[in-house]
């Protein structure tokens, strides 16, 4: 397997995966190995929301505005510059 390297390494951080490792009874580098493949797997991680429900609230605002019209906002920006 590859090893890695990561320098630089804020103390806060390195304390709180230290504090993490310790609740699930697992040595620093365990825990590490855990969070980089929870990461690698997670879905939120790389698209940084989870998708999912970002389609679910787009197709409840789809929903709730279905047939309504609304006004023109670049009309109220024109007026309100106006002021």
């Amino acid at each position: 397997m590859a090893q890695i390297l990561v320098e630089n390494i804020d103390p806060a951080i390195l304390e709180k995966i230290e504090i993490l490792a310790k609740q699930h009874g697992r040595s620093l580098q365990e825990e590490l190995k855990y969070i980089l493949q929870q990461a690698a797997e997670n879905e939120v991680y790389h698209t940084g929301g989870d998708m999912a429900k970002a389609r679910e609230a787009v197709a409840r605002a789809q929903e709730r505005y279905a047939g309504r019209t609304f006004s023109d906002s670049a009309e109220l920006l024109r007026e309100d510059r106006q002021r």
